[in-house]
């Protein structure tokens, strides 16, 4: 039998409220919220991050592929599909323009991207979870008829357009630069609304057919783009150094995670200093176990007279009491990490924490899910402990050094 544990068991289950009670609840209280807290904002930032990556894969595959000039569309889909680890691939094209309807002559700005059909639906998972999207996005008619075209809910919002309504893209050309014609304008026909909760492609996209986009592309167009779906984007590298090797130094090959370098290391930079911030939180808390142990060595002054007249070493009562603010802070934590890990889940199904547009164009998401990574709530855990044990440790030595004649006789 582990003695030490059996004895702060025993000092810490015979408390019956008074100043040694109240004490305790404090601490343990303090220690749950603390660790909450660093739960939930633990979630947050990975919800974010993860909720972020997803939509980003999402709208767009995860590896962007320019051939080097020249290269041939067959032998360029052929090398590129024969890649171990691609899932899929698809040509695409991206370009500015203005889209106008009639409640809004004046225009908004967006962009159009030209989607590779039904190729593109693949490697754009997103959009291509629009219910018949292939069948949407299907040509009809003539080449005067207008394009059908997938817009983002907030960017029809903004023009108040519906399914079925024709709005017109303004689009430059090469007499416009001159100053010899107006800006080419191209009708466009609303098949669908396309609602994917990154703020980006809701408030500012326009999808249409790749062979119309060839129609009406800019001068500044980006053409020549290829997609590539991956089947495990954690892999990412792998494929991108396959994919040079195949199509030659002169391309250029992009995965996700060098396009969005920058935002992902401040993401993860930022959610080191709130760890270490509210970490100080925890560790505030922790500090009042020293004051619950205290008042546990006080009440059990003569009962440690009594361990060390019948052989108890200082070295049994520290443990003794290290064990009992562990158990008391551990208790906290547990608590903690459950409470927290419930408020994320409720945050999360009801998508309680929501953006304005205006707010969702600095955040990319119009709503904050939490997520907390299992890694991280071990941390936590771990963390908590640490910091729990370092805080008994300072009583647990004191009551290690009484003097068992002066304990016995301790009133």
């Amino acid at each position: 039998m582990n003695l030490p544990l059996f004895l702060a068991r025993r000092f810490l289950g015979s408390r019956r409220g008074g100043l040694l009670g109240t004490v305790s609840s404090l601490a343990l209280g303090g220690v749950a919220l603390g660790t909450a807290a660093l739960v939930v904002a633990m979630g947050l930032m990975s919800g974010y991050r993860g909720d972020l990556a997803d939509k980003l894969a999402g709208t767009n595959a995860e590896v962007l592929v320019i051939p080097a000039p020249g290269a041939g569309e067959a032998g360029t889909r052929g090398a590129l599909s024969t890649v171990p680890g691609v899932a899929a691939v698809a040509r695409t094209a991206f370009a500015p323009g203005l889209l106008l309807s009639p409640a809004v002559p004046t225009g908004v700005d967006a962009v159009v991207k030209g989607l590779e059909v039904p190729s593109g639906l693949t490697t754009t998972r997103l959009l291509g979870a629009v219910p018949g999207v292939a069948s949407l996005l299907a040509p009809r008619g003539g080449p005067r008829d207008p394009v059908p075209a997938l817009v983002g809910s907030g960017l029809a919002a903004r023009l108040a357009l519906k399914d079925g309504d024709t709005a017109v893209l303004e689009t430059a050309s090469p007499a416009l630069a001159s100053g010899l014609a107006p800006p080419r304008r191209t009708a466009l026909r609303v098949v669908a609304l396309v609602t994917t909760g990154f703020s980006e492609v809701d408030d500012g996209w326009a999808v249409v057919p790749l062979a119309a986009f060839e129609r009406f592309a800019p001068p500044d167009a980006r053409t020549g783009l290829w997609e590539v779906k991956l089947v495990h984007p954690s892999r990412a590298d792998e494929v991108v150094t396959a994919i040079r090797s195949r199509l030659g130094p002169a391309s250029t090959v992009l995965d996700w995670r060098t396009l969005n370098r920058d935002l992902f290391a401040a993401l993860a930079v930022q959610q080191t200093l709130l760890f270490v911030v509210l970490a100080l939180i925890v560790a505030v808390a922790a500090g009042t176990v020293v004051s619950s142990v205290v008042v546990l060595v006080a009440q059990k002054t003569r009962e440690v007279g009594v361990l060390s007249a019948l052989g108890g070493g200082p070295r049994l009562l520290a443990r003794t009491f290290r064990l009992a603010g562990l158990l008391l802070g551990g208790a906290g934590i547990a608590a903690g990490i459950a409470f927290g890990l419930v408020v994320c889940w409720v945050l999360t199904a009801t998508r309680a924490v929501r953006f304005p547009p205006e707010i969702a164009k600095v955040y990319y998401l119009s709503w904050m899910p939490f997520r907390p990574e299992p890694l991280h709530v071990l941390g936590i855990a771990g963390v908590g402990l640490l910091l729990v044990l370092l805080a008994a440790s300072l009583p647990a030595r004191r009551a290690a050094r009484l003097d068992p004649s002066e304990a016995l006789r301790y009133e």
